[in-house]
């Protein structure tokens, strides 16, 4: 990634934390539950078997996906949730409830149990992302660890985002190790590329 690229990207980085940041509560739940419904409905969820997601950090104002990890253990889906290695890699473990979950050094929430995923088993995969493109190209927080693990899974898997409206741009930089995303769900709708 050449200098330009790297403090471009920081500074989107800045700019849309700050932006969810100002997203009134009220307006926030508001979305969250019409994302939920949208992901619901969409027929890929609805005929998964086994699912990965990231755990939101909802002080962040991420999307909660803990709601969604709750819907998918109710209707009997296997679901993996990642550990983050001190390598930058994530290591990906199914879990029955939510409460196997504690708070990594990052206080990102984690399995304690070790009940290993398969990444090859994967029928769908929900990743954390700050904005995202009209290309699918996503902007996360930097740290490289979804680069990595997008890498590794068969394109053939649907590799979605969750995001609020206006957190979906026209372009974003790309670099050449970005996997593109096959669609985001809004509060709007599933928007697939």
């Amino acid at each position: 990634m050449n200098l330009r690229t790297k403090t471009f990207k920081r500074s989107l980085r800045f700019y849309f934390k700050s932006k969810r940041k100002g997203v009134v509560e009220k307006e926030w739940i508001k979305c969250n539950i019409a994302i939920r419904e949208h992901l619901s409905a969409w027929d890929v969820f609805k005929n998964a078997q086994t699912l990965h997601s990231y755990i939101s950090i909802i002080k962040h104002k991420e999307v909660d996906t803990l709601q969604i990890i709750n819907e998918g253990i109710a209707q009997g889906k296997q679901i993996a949730v990642p550990i983050m290695a001190s390598n930058r890699q994530l290591r990906h473990h199914y879990i029955s409830n939510i409460n196997v979950l504690r708070k990594n050094y990052w206080g990102v929430l984690e399995p304690i149990t070790e009940n290993k995923a398969d990444i090859f088993d994967l029928d769908l995969i929900i990743v954390p992302l700050l904005a995202i493109d009209k290309r699918g190209t996503r902007l996360g927080y930097g740290g490289g660890f979804y680069d990595g693990f997008l890498a590794k899974v068969p394109s053939s898997t649907p590799k979605i985002g969750l995001l609020l409206e206006g957190f979906n741009v026209y372009c974003l930089p790309k670099d050449p190790w970005d996997i593109a995303l096959d669609g985001y769900i809004s509060e709007s709708g599933v928007h697939l590329f």
